[in-house]
């Protein structure tokens, strides 16, 4: 018991050490990192199975290829950066649970000792996959029904059924709280003009068991690159941007990788315009490689311009990493 108090202590000073040394890598710009991102975003498939209206994707606009990442690429990236990162995310730009060996995934995970999280739209959550999904050991889910009535969710998740999706969380949350050990839990409400008004009705409505926390997730322009999502922007759903701006903290501390291998700067390049390399050869070889050790400098000296999405993006400044925390600070509701 001694021996185990003693070896937490000991991690807990390693942890706060390297998150010491990665926020002296920020604030001291330096572009070649010798640190590893705390966070990891694997995006196990970009295909979708719904139309939702604030998504790039479901408005016809995410056009590279579509297509679900090869297990063995997903394990060797897995084992290359489980030793390092915190938390790796099942999700970018499709429905994680599309892919047939998502909980192969989660399992694997589970067994390198890494972390997992996913952000399911909730409407494949069968009873079935809900158990699959518990008994692979999964860190922690993002279950998402966008509105509290059946006219709002399904005026804002195009193709989905509220009746059903409701249904399928409630299930979820009933069978992990029957279980000593489960995914934290989150039911997610975005907040943009459809759904403001039912945001206190929802959570009145989620504060059940097995449901850990409501999420009121904050309106995402995605980099300014999607004029038509605008409208839907309420007026408390923005964050104060400053005048000055400093350079992207997701480039020194997340790794964003697409189903095909491709590295990009973040989930708001959801075309890949700018990538940064290819991680078949290594992660962190991509991660420290010429496009992105460029894309750094360039965010040092401000010179963003011709940049995509990083020129017209205000959501850089969501969070700002402290000596020991690099979480975000995304405004909430």
């Amino acid at each position: 018991m001694v021996l185990s108090r003693v070896a937490r202590k000991a991690q807990q000073y390693r942890d706060r050490a390297a998150s010491l040394t990665k926020w002296l890598s920020y604030v001291s710009g330096r572009t070649r990192l010798r640190t590893y991102p705390d966070r990891m975003y694997l995006e196990c498939t970009n295909v979708c199975n719904l139309r939702c209206v604030m998504c790039p994707n479901g408005l016809g606009l995410l056009t590279r290829s579509k297509g679900f990442m090869d297990y063995s690429l997903f394990t060797q990236i897995v084992d290359e950066m489980a030793p390092h990162v915190q938390t790796t995310t099942l999700h970018i730009w499709g429905e994680p649970l599309l892919h047939p060996r998502i909980y192969d995934m989660i399992a694997h995970c589970r067994r390198q000792g890494l972390n997992s999280e996913i952000s399911t739209n909730a409407t494949l959550l069968t009873e079935e996959r809900s158990l699959e999904i518990l008994d692979a050991g999964l860190g922690a889910i993002y279950l998402c029904l966008d509105g509290a009535t059946p006219e709002t969710y399904e005026r804002v998740r195009r193709r989905a059924d509220f009746e059903e999706t409701r249904e399928n969380i409630r299930r979820f949350a009933e069978l992990k709280s029957k279980r000593t050990y489960g995914p934290r839990v989150s039911v997610q409400i975005i907040n943009i003009r459809p759904t403001a008004a039912e945001i206190e009705q929802f959570k009145r409505a989620w504060s059940i068991p097995g449901v850990d926390r409501v999420h009121v997730k904050a309106f995402d322009s995605w980099g300014g690159q999607v004029e038509q999502i605008n409208e839907l922007r309420t007026e408390d759903n923005g964050v104060a941007v400053p005048e000055k701006r400093y350079h992207c903290p997701n480039l020194w501390y997340h790794v964003h990788i697409y189903w095909d291998g491709t590295l990009v700067c973040c989930d708001r390049d959801f075309n890949a315009l700018t990538p940064l390399g290819n991680v078949e050869d290594g992660v962190m070889k991509a991660w420290n490689g010429p496009r992105m050790v460029e894309l750094r400098r360039r965010h040092l000296q401000g010179s963003l311009d011709d940049v995509l999405p990083c020129s017209n993006c205000a959501e850089w400044s969501w969070w700002k990493p402290s000596p020991f925390s690099s979480h975000g600070n995304a405004p909430q509701r």
